[in-house]
C-alpha cells in the first residue's frame, strides 16, 4: 500500500521525475513527463533524457549526467526543455545516482520548470535599472545649470555613476553650476558623505560650482557628528532656494 501511495504522490508532483539507466535509457517516469513533453510512453521508451532538451543545452545536460555517473554525486544544470510541439521552457535539471550494494544501478532525474521564475527575475532587474536611472537623472534645467537628484543610499557603484554622469553632462553643455539635491536621502553615513564630497571635488576640478540642496536638520546633524565640513560648499535647505542661487550666479535677476 505504501508503494502505491508513493507512486500516486510522485505523479501529483509538478516537477518531472524520471529514472534512467547508466546507458541512458528511460526506465520509469511520473505522469508529468509525457504530459509536459507531449511524448507518449512508447516514444519515451525509445528516447534518451538528453533528447528532451534543445540542441544547444544537450552538452550541459550530458555533463551533469556524466558527473552523477562518474563522481557518484548529485549534479544540477539549467537547460531548455523542448516539447514535441517545439515549445521551449527553461528547466532546472538535477541528476543523482541510485546505488545498491556499492554498485551504480540507475540515475534519477528531477526537472523543475523555472521559466516564470527567470522571467520574474528579469523583470525585477529591469525595474531596478529603471528605478536606478530615474533616481539620479542629470538634466540641464537652465543654460549652464544642471541638476541631479539622489534618492536612497549612495553606495560606491552609485556614486561612481553619479560622478561620471555629472562630469559628462558638464562637458557636453558647458555647465557652470551643478545642483545636487539630496532631499530623497533619508540617512547618511560616513561612506555616503565621503562619496558626496568626492563627487563635489570632481565637479570642481572641471571648473563648475556646486550647490547642495535638500539638507534636512537630521542630515545636517549627522554631518556634524561625522565631522564632515561643507564650509566651502554652497548649501540650501530646499531645491527652490538652491535654484535661485544657481541662477543668480548665471546673472538672472529676480528683482
Amino acid at each position: 500500500m505504501s508503494g502505491e501511495l508513493l507512486s500516486t504522490g510522485i505523479d501529483e508532483l509538478e516537477d518531472i521525475l524520471y529514472v534512467f539507466s547508466v546507458d541512458g535509457d528511460f526506465l520509469e517516469w511520473n505522469e508529468q513527463l509525457p504530459e509536459i513533453t507531449g511524448y507518449d510512453d512508447e516514444e519515451l521508451g525509445s528516447m534518451e533524457p538528453r533528447e528532451l532538451f534543445s540542441g544547444d543545452d544537450r552538452e550541459a545536460v550530458d555533463e551533469a549526467i556524466e558527473t552523477a555517473i562518474d563522481e557518484r554525486r548529485r549534479s544540477a544544470v539549467q537547460a531548455k526543455l523542448e516539447t514535441k510541439g517545439g515549445k521551449e521552457m527553461v528547466y532546472e535539471l538535477s541528476a543523482a545516482p541510485i546505488e545498491r550494494d556499492g554498485d551504480l544501478e540507475a540515475i534519477v532525474g528531477i526537472a523543475r520548470d523555472i521559466t516564470d521564475r527567470l522571467e520574474n527575475e528579469r523583470r525585477l532587474r529591469e525595474m531596478a535599472n529603471e528605478i536606478r536611472d530615474l533616481s539620479m537623472p542629470v538634466v540641464e534645467i537652465w543654460s549652464g545649470v544642471i541638476l541631479t537628484t539622489i534618492v536612497g543610499s549612495l553606495d560606491t557603484q552609485k556614486a561612481e555613476r553619479l560622478t561620471e554622469d555629472l562630469l559628462q553632462q558638464i562637458v557636453e553643455v558647458e555647465a557652470a553650476v551643478a545642483l545636487i539635491d539630496i532631499t530623497g536621502v533619508s540617512a547618511l553615513d560616513t561612506a555616503t558623505a565621503q562619496h558626496l564630497i568626492d563627487t563635489i571635488n570632481a565637479v570642481n576640478l572641471l571648473g563648475a560650482n556646486v550647490v547642495i540642496t535638500g539638507i534636512s536638520p537630521d542630515i545636517a546633524q549627522t554631518l556634524v557628528q561625522l565631522g564632515v565640513e561643507l564650509n566651502d560648499i554652497e548649501t540650501q535647505s530646499s531645491l527652490m532656494e538652491g535654484l535661485r542661487v544657481a541662477l543668480s550666479w548665471q546673472g538672472v535677476d529676480f528683482n
